[in-house]
């Protein structure tokens, strides 16, 4: 038998359990950055609470019609590329989605080194450079889940992707995937966020709890309705006041289903 995305503690505990002819093998792929808990640790109780959200997503959105989700912060260091890429994950585990994630914090992407797969062709070498999508489309450890990473670096990564070219990107990823998840930039340091929330289905704001004030996440909501986005909900990252003591306290908290 071959059982994928078991975590490497599992690898290593198995020549103690199995051998000969029945031997399990156990495929990892060492290139997968460690807080992919979705991958390592499928059994945890973060992976858990990571298809909690999946569930509630899904309840948005009846048939599973293609809808592009993007995902944004206040600030930096609130946990949001890890998050992003975890649920995209959790999404993959679904045998009937295809999920594609992309990477559009063009200042500081870094998904491409979180799944193992090469920075470049990516998202600005479609934009800028004329490349073809399906060559910055680059496949996963995981069957269902293609990576698009940020690319290449550009000077003016906000007029890259306020341009007519991400539209239509956006659309061509979408006719070939049931989910597209966009990863962009905390929304009160660059604009980039709130423009791209304007050509995506929905939005969610990753919030930590020993980060984001109460102010800061209110200003993030404003400046998105601002310009018209559809703010879906929150996700809620570090440990929550009441489960201080917890020791099976997750680093994620399922999001709220309102903002």
């Amino acid at each position: 038998m071959i059982w994928p995305f078991k975590s490497r503690a599992y690898r290593e505990s198995l020549p103690a359990r199995v051998g000969g002819p029945g031997e399990v093998v156990v495929l990892v792929d060492d290139r997968i950055d460690r807080r992919l808990v979705a991958y390592h640790e499928p059994g945890g109780h973060q992976a858990e609470q990571y298809r909690g959200f999946r569930t509630n997503l899904r309840a948005l959105n009846p048939g599973d019609a293609p809808r592009s989700i993007l995902f944004t912060s206040a600030h930096p260091r609130e946990g949001k590329s890890v998050t992003v890429a975890n649920i995209a994950a959790a999404l993959a585990e679904l045998p009937d989605l295809k999920i594609c994630l992309v990477d559009a914090d063009l200042r500081a992407g870094h998904l491409h080194s979180l799944f193992g797969v090469a920075e470049t062709p990516g998202l600005t070498d479609v934009l800028v450079d004329g490349v073809s999508p399906a060559r910055a489309l680059h496949p996963t450890a995981l069957p269902n889940l293609s990576l698009v990473p940020a690319g290449r670096y550009v000077e003016t990564p906000g007029e890259v992707l306020s341009g007519q070219y991400f539209v239509e990107l956006l659309s061509w990823l979408k006719r070939r995937h049931n989910y597209i998840v966009i990863d962009s930039p905390p929304c009160l340091a660059v604009a980039d966020a709130c423009e791209m929330s304007r050509v995506s289905d929905g939005v969610i704001i990753v919030v930590a709890v020993d980060e984001t004030t109460r102010r800061d996440a209110e200003r993030a909501l404003a400046a998105l309705a601002a310009v018209g986005a559809r703010v879906l909900g929150s996700f809620v990252t570090g440990t929550l006041p009441d489960a201080e003591g917890d020791p099976h306290q997750a680093d994620e908290e399922p999001p709220d289903d309102a903002p």
